[in-house]
């Protein structure tokens, strides 16, 4: 029952032999009530606890649409006889279900940045917008090593990328790679939207569906760039990847700078814990990255300097990763891994806390 209203559209599109499609993703809600004043067909399948609302809907003028809502973002799929057709109906439901972005108790609209979550399903790739914190670098610059912070304001810095497509960041658990994605993602929002990959390897399989959804997806994007995020992805980039992954990393390299990813102003920074020296050279190639940055421990003297600018006064003797530094803060058990509530992009995907 639940991917019944995708089948039912693909079916409509095939029956028509329906040859023009367009996509748009935009904020907005939908309801099963709504949706019925739109359409002279509806099926709805809908979740209120998990607030989503899935439906097929064939349009006053004839074209069959999918509309797939979550979280405060919605996702529109229109087929028509022609392009004009398609995309004035597509208009017609952004304009009717787009809502502004949410004014937050606490947390500032300009520190939070929209985030899609790709995933791959039945027939391809499936997607869910979250937003998301994200705090402005300023505010997390001592969190970082004197080099690696000024690796990460000159990548933040750049708005039109004249080099290389590929971004590796790495480094030991703990020294804040999730963190710095976050800001990242919020920095270049205006000119390159963010895409979280969950599944990197079902992105990078044997199957073609779901990465040319994601290259291919109008999300409204217009001319900006994307940013396709792919976290602890080392194993697609390791020295023995094509023995391990088979051609994965064929795939990933195509991508950045092949046939596959011309024309789509896609880029793609991977994050890993591997040591360089185990890294595939064809990954680190001159000319493929845009940036490489090894985040590495605060020095102790940057360590004691970041405790004491939050009133704590418990020194370090060694070089200190940054999830060590926050459980020396609550007094916790010193560990490289980050603390439970964690800096990663899982955690975009709890209930969020005004």
């Amino acid at each position: 029952m639940d991917a019944l209203p995708r089948a039912l559209f693909v079916a409509e599109v095939l029956a028509r032999g329906l040859s023009q499609m367009v996509q748009d993703s935009f904020r907005g809600l939908s309801s099963p009530a709504k949706l019925s004043e739109l359409a002279s067909a509806v099926l709805v399948r809908a979740d209120p606890e998990a607030d989503e609302v899935e439906a097929f809907l064939r349009l006053p003028g004839g074209e069959p649409a999918l509309v797939d809502t979550g979280h405060g973002h919605v996702r529109i799929e229109v087929a028509g006889d022609t392009h004009e057709a398609a995309s004035a109906a597509a208009r017609m439901l952004r304009s009717s279900l787009e809502t502004e972005p949410p004014v937050a108790d606490q947390v500032s609209v300009a520190d939070q940045v929209s985030v899609a979550f790709w995933m791959r399903g039945e027939c391809g790739g499936q997607v869910r917008y979250r937003d998301i914190d994200a705090e402005r670098f300023a505010e997390i610059a001592d969190n970082y090593a004197a080099p690696v912070g000024a690796a990460l304001q000159r990548l933040i810095g750049t708005r039109a990328p004249d080099r290389g497509r590929l971004i590796l960041w790495r480094g030991e658990p703990g020294t804040g790679k999730s963190h710095a994605l976050r800001e990242l993602a919020r920095a270049w929002s205006p000119s390159c939207s963010a895409h979280f990959i969950m599944d990197p390897e079902e992105l990078l399989g044997r199957r073609g569906a779901y990465m040319l959804d994601l290259l291919t997806c109008d999300s409204g994007d217009g001319d900006r760039w994307r940013l396709l995020i792919l976290e602890d992805a080392g194993e697609l980039i390791a020295a023995d990847a094509r023995a391990v992954t088979g051609q994965a990393l064929s795939r990933l390299l195509n991508v950045a700078d092949g046939i596959l990813g011309q024309g789509t102003r896609t880029l793609l920074l991977i994050t890993t814990n591997e040591p360089v020296k185990r890294l595939h050279p064809a990954a680190r190639r001159p000319g493929r990255c845009l940036a490489d940055i090894e985040f590495t421990p605060l020095s102790a003297v940057e360590a004691n300097a970041w405790l004491a600018a939050r009133g704590h006064q418990r020194h370090v003797e060694q070089p200190t990763p940054l999830a060590e530094l926050f459980g020396q803060m609550h007094q916790a058990p010193v560990a490289t891994d980050p603390p439970a509530d964690g800096f990663g992009f899982a955690r975009a995907l709890r209930p969020h806390k005004h």
